[in-house]
């Protein structure tokens, strides 16, 4: 898999193997690890949740609150946050407790498929809260 090396990889990635990003690279400029984390959340998300097909996967209910405490996270702070961590940072930005606690559960407990008729609860409880809640953490970028 290819992907391409974005400003907030370039500042703030982390290494599993070769050179860092800011070895060959400059250090991005300062209002592009945040203007990134921007585009992500308004341009990929929104149209996202008004889909409803794909919140049934546990990915998608995952995803989207994780990557929503990343940004938030991220914006507010200026550092990056790795996906064991967002969980813990889920909550006090308002996230569902019910899809927070699955998610918990599926990452370090009991890996096994909910039952059909929750994991369709959980998809409409995150799309319910994630709608709204992506425009919190970009606000202050309008």
């Amino acid at each position: 898999m290819r992907r391409p090396v974005t400003p907030v990889t370039r500042d703030f990635g982390r290494v599993l193997s070769g050179l860092a990003p800011a070895e060959p690279l400059p250090p991005a400029p300062e209002p592009e690890p945040a203007a990134f984390v921007v585009r992500d959340q308004r341009g990929f998300w929104p149209p996202a949740v008004r889909r409803a097909g794909p919140w049934t996967r546990d990915a998608w209910a995952d995803g989207g609150l994780t990557t929503l405490a990343w940004a938030t996270v991220a914006l507010r702070e200026g550092r990056l946050i790795s996906g064991r961590e967002a969980p813990d940072a889920q909550p006090a930005l308002g996230a569902p407790a019910a899809v927070v606690e699955d998610i918990r559960e599926r990452r370090c407990g009991n890996p096994a498929p909910p039952a059909p008729e929750r994991t369709v609860r959980r998809g409409e409880l995150t799309r319910s809260y994630l709608g709204p809640a992506i425009d919190a953490p970009v606000a202050a970028y309008s």
